[in-house]
């Protein structure tokens, strides 16, 4: 079982290296992106960036938005957001994405929030599956596409 916690600025070049790797391994990472993943202290600057530990080093992160962040994608007043959730592919840690799921919704919880959304591309067909085992169900209005070629699928779960 991992640590989370709110990431320290030591941590950022780490996370953001998780996050590049993690999404460009599974082929969801376009050029133009990257240089947004490996930015960490721009999100824990304009989010919550909370950070899983393993035996004290960087094994995963997730953002948390809430409506009005910069970092919003399709959060509504009564909801928060979550994006960019990557576990380091080397690190052998299993279930850390659950994890770092399980305390977006414990924050969600905490703050009354009526529901957690998120988009996932339409081709991370293993987070979709996590997302869809832990209850998140489809939101195919909020679908949209950032850039041609990138379709973003939105899901939901109510709390």
């Amino acid at each position: 079982m991992a640590t989370i916690r709110a990431a320290l600025p030591a941590e950022y070049e780490t996370i953001g290296e998780i996050s590049a790797k993690a999404y460009a391994d599974a082929g969801n990472a376009p050029d133009y992106y990257l240089p947004v993943l490996r930015d960490a202290a721009d999100r824990a600057a304009n989010a919550e960036l909370l950070v899983a530990l393993d035996e004290g080093r960087p094994v995963g992160t997730v953002t948390v938005i809430r409506p009005g962040d910069s970092y919003s994608e399709i959060a509504l007043p009564g909801e928060m957001e979550f994006r960019m959730l990557a576990v380091d592919p080397s690190s052998g840690c299993r279930g850390v994405g659950r994890e770092l799921v399980e305390a977006v919704l414990d924050r969600a919880r905490a703050e009354e929030v009526g529901r957690v959304v998120l988009c996932v591309s339409e081709t991370a067909h293993r987070p979709r599956r996590l997302y869809e085992r832990m209850g998140f169900q489809r939101m195919p209005e909020r679908d949209w596409s950032p850039t041609e070629g990138v379709r973003l699928l939105g899901h939901s779960l109510d709390l």
